[in-house]
């Protein structure tokens, strides 16, 4: 099985990393700025959560020829605990688990859907 899905020229994989380094920019951003939340578990905060890690997993692996797991996966989730820090100084926004929980989930599901067009790819 090969171990490169995204195998993109130089100049391509630079600007997927500046688009990428852009949208943690604007995450960072819209993560402290206040928000009418309410306090309360929301479902579509959580999707939301989910669906931009998985799309931050995409473009870095698509930006990045560095492993997932070593290289990927720290610096996502890192970058997820550290709004989660930071919005707990804030006094519109609170550390939620839960918020990190649903960027983890949404790494596993990049991950997942990612080996199994792998395993696709290389049957065909």
């Amino acid at each position: 099985m090969p171990t490169r899905f995204f195998n993109l020229p130089v100049p391509q994989r630079r600007l997927l990393m500046w688009l990428f380094l852009i949208l943690l920019g604007l995450g960072l951003v819209l993560a402290l700025i206040p928000s009418p939340d309410t306090g309360e578990i929301q479902l579509n905060d959580k999707l939301l959560h989910t669906t931009a890690f998985f799309a931050y997993a995409a473009l870095l692996d698509m930006a990045s020829r560095k492993d997932f797991w070593r290289f990927q996966v720290p610096i996502l989730l890192g970058y997820g605990a550290l709004i989660e820090v930071l919005q707990s100084f804030t006094p519109w926004r609170m550390f939620s688990l839960l918020d990190f929980v649903a960027d983890a989930v949404g790494l596993m599901v990049y991950w997942l859907l990612f080996r199994m067009i792998l395993k696709v790819k290389s049957s065909a």
